[in-house]
């Protein structure tokens, strides 16, 4: 019974602590391989966050918040944007890189070089056509915390591309707008007084007169009197962005009924003409390749009041560059309003 007992004796505390020593290596080296590819991963995490919030900010239209400059053109907002996400790795200045594109790998330009506070190489009609991206890269690097096993650094880099909404097209369906301008040619209303002669029924002797009032048809100047009145002019014809400035010194309200634009449809190569404005308000959304192109169907406001000006800007798709010939027309409803004529230097204000 002895002799049995003596085959299951227990372990000693020795063996124990010998096997602990040779697992505690491989256990401390687990332990330690999971904390830092969690870091890794944070590392990168916080990484792409920058990136995102450079790109977010610069994409955003107004001005930044100290009203000194736009958005996109802000490159120390944008930096600082990125910099605010990137709380566990530190990102200089050095590490942000800033341009802006029509797409992946067309026109890319850079800009907002390190320690540049604002760019202003990136305008507003620039921007119009709603095809300019702004794409940020953020570097960063991860290294082990404590180099006991040889890992590498290992560089981590991150790209975010936004793009700049300037202004965006609203459908609306509007019901038809009867401006028919006759009925402002209030001046025949003028003629009721050609009522009066009825007393003149009465005075049949003279009735006699009433040849006198045939004239009434002379009323008819009334209307070149409101030519007269319906004084329209222009600013200089402008490319950047495309447009003029129409002023109203009438005493009347003008409806546009016809735009004529003379534009280079090769300039550059595959360009499109997609939208006008009158007054910061859309009138007409379209593509065309065609000049001189002519729109009379418009879906927004076209009156002009008496004694104002309305800026009249033509979008393209890609950034225009002039020729010389561009010429602008305008026409309106009201009879004996002279066409606006961009190349009529006798308009100018």
């Amino acid at each position: 019974m002895k002799h049995l007992l003596s085959l299951h004796k227990p372990k000693s505390k020795a063996q124990a602590m010998v096997e602990f020593a040779l697992v505690l290596p491989i256990l401390l080296l687990l332990i330690y391989g999971i904390l830092e590819v969690g870091r890794l991963i944070f590392v990168y995490s916080s990484v792409v966050s920058s990136a995102r919030s450079a790109a977010r900010y610069g994409a955003a239209t107004g001005l930044n918040a100290g009203g000194t400059a736009q958005r996109y053109q802000d490159c120390g907002g944008m930096r600082d944007a990125a910099q605010s996400v990137a709380f566990l790795n530190e990102v200089t200045d050095a590490d942000i890189t800033i341009w802006h594109d029509q797409g992946e790998g067309v026109n890319t330009v850079a800009y907002c070089a390190a320690g540049s506070a604002t760019d202003p190489s990136l305008t507003q009609a620039m921007i119009l056509g709603n095809n300019i991206r702004v794409r940020v890269e953020v570097v960063s690097q991860w290294t082990p915390i404590v180099p006991i096993v040889p890992l590498e650094p290992l560089e981590i880099r991150s790209v975010s591309a936004r793009t700049i909404l300037a202004n965006v097209s609203i459908a609306v369906t509007s019901p038809p707008q009867s401006w028919n301008p006759t009925g402002t040619g209030v001046a025949p209303a003028s003629d009721t007084p050609t009522a009066t002669p009825s007393p003149t029924a009465t005075l049949t002797p003279i009735f006699t007169f009433t040849p006198s009032h045939t004239p009434t048809p002379s009323r008819t100047p009334t209307k070149t009197a409101t030519s007269l009145s319906c004084d329209l002019r222009h600013n200089a014809l402008k490319t950047s962005p495309f447009g003029m400035t129409i002023y109203n010194n009438a005493s009347i309200s003008v409806t546009v009924s016809s735009i004529q634009i003379y534009w280079n449809p090769s300039s550059p190569a595959g360009q499109k003409l997609k939208t006008i404005y009158l007054g910061g308000a859309l009138i007409w959304s379209s593509e065309s390749t065609v000049s001189p192109l002519t729109v009379s169907a418009f879906i927004g406001d076209i009156t002009i009041p008496a004694g104002s000006n309305e800026l009249l800007q033509i979008n393209f798709e890609k950034n225009y560059k002039d020729s010389g010939s561009e010429q602008i027309l305008v026409t309106f409803a009201e009879n004996g309003c002279p066409i606006v004529d961009s190349s009529n230097s006798g308009q100018l204000p």
